[in-house]
């Protein structure tokens, strides 16, 4: 003859594997969007870096033959330019202030910083939660004098 088993144990077992699913689905969120948060914040950098970089680049030419380093008024919207072509909405990208930095050879550059906000939307934690992330990251740039 077959045991039965006692009346109030019926079910404890499936709700067992549905805590674990659940607690297993919430580690799995938080290791697929931690690493996206990583990669979405490296990438802003990236782009603002580079951003920085092309602004910092556009020096005046007449001025810079006579040895005198001055940016462009147009500097800024390089370095928009720039953050928009690598898939940044222009409106999240703030440049300035152009300031300058001097050099241990005693020469004063330009600086410009460069600063970009990535908006992106988790993958599994966005079942429970609707909104938006947001990867900001900013750059400061100035142009490198050769000898």
């Amino acid at each position: 003859m077959i045991a039965r088993r006692p009346l109030g144990e019926r079910g404890s077992f499936t709700f067992a594997i549905v805590f674990w699913a659940l607690v297993t689905m919430m580690l799995a969120g938080l290791v697929v969007d931690g690493g996206l948060a990583l990669t979405e914040r490296q990438r802003a950098g990236d782009i603002a870096e580079q951003a920085a970089r092309a602004g910092a680049d556009d020096l005046n030419p007449d001025l810079l033959r006579i040895g005198t380093y001055k940016l462009v008024d147009g500097a800024c919207g390089r370095a928009t330019a720039v953050a928009a072509a690598s898939g940044v909405d222009a409106n999240l990208v703030t440049c300035g202030p152009i300031g300058s930095v001097t050099l241990p050879n005693g020469l004063v550059v330009p600086t410009i910083t460069v600063t970009i906000q990535i908006h992106y939307t988790p993958i599994l934690i966005g079942i429970v939660y609707s909104g938006n992330f947001i990867a900001n990251a900013s750059a400061t740039a100035h142009p490198q004098p050769g000898p």
